[in-house]
């Protein structure tokens, strides 16, 4: 059975309500930009890195997951169990550091981080059921191993976030993109403790698979860069910051 997933546009501004922890990925082989260190590729002057910790920025902890590297802030760093082990496995290990009621997990290559997380907060908090326990989904709805609704599709549900384990986004192509979410952490600590090894080489849709995860459509916020194309797109369109000592506009 696939996660419940509930499509929602929200309407303003919500706070998160108690306290969140971050999870960043930011390990991975970038096999298709040549095994290049994605994260500290620069998109407007900042690595994608550093843009995925100012979007969790007021999150305690900051985890990342992956090889460490030079950051504009502290982070606590750690690695999955093997290295290159997969997204479960880092999430897994993200996890062991995280004790906070809710966590956002948000991969280390959007170039748009700091406004996808800022829509995953106009989400209504989560909550669990009253027995606290991960629910089975009352509306299944089916998506393909690419995360996209198949055709036959149940109608989404209509929950609200009372009983809802997390909140993701679907970029512009119609995508569930669930490395750019929040969760609450025991649902997902517990789905991650039933998967074995640790989650090494599990997908994403085995460890979200009972989880009803609500969808909020963002578009090109919800981009990620996994191609030198992607790259380039997402620098044009990318402002630069200004230079130091540089007036923001000219004057005459």
């Amino acid at each position: 059975m696939t996660g419940t997933r509930t499509t929602e546009t929200p309407d303003a501004a919500t706070p998160a309500s108690g306290p969140t922890a971050a999870i960043i990925l930011a390990g991975g082989r970038a096999s298709r930009l040549d095994g290049t260190a994605k994260p500290l590729l620069e998109v407007g002057g900042r690595t994608l890195l550093d843009r995925a910790i100012a979007a969790v920025d007021g999150c305690d902890p900051i985890v990342v997951v992956g090889p460490p590297a030079p950051t504009r802030v502290r982070v606590v760093w750690t690695r999955e169990t093997p290295e290159f082990g997969g997204p479960v496995a880092g999430i897994a290990a993200g996890l062991a550091l995280v004790d906070t009621a809710h966590v956002l997990l948000l991969a280390a290559d959007l170039p748009n981080a700091e406004g996808a997380v800022a829509l995953l907060h106009r989400h209504p908090p989560l909550s669990a059921d009253a027995d606290g326990k991960i629910g089975k989904a009352d509306a299944p709805r089916t998506t393909g191993n690419d995360g996209k609704g198949g055709e036959d599709d149940d109608a989404p549900s209509t929950n609200g976030a009372h009983g809802i384990d997390g909140v993701c986004l679907i970029d512009a192509s119609g995508r569930m993109q669930w490395l750019v979410g929040r969760y609450r952490t025991d649902a997902l600590r517990s789905a991650a403790a039933a998967l074995p090894d640790g989650g090494r080489d599990a997908s994403l849709r085995s460890l979200l698979a009972r989880l009803r995860i609500s969808a909020i459509p963002a578009g090109d916020l919800a981009t990620d860069v996994d191609t030198w194309d992607d790259l380039e797109r997402a620098r044009a369109a990318a402002p630069m910051p200004p230079r130091d000592g540089a007036p923001d506009e000219e004057t005459t």
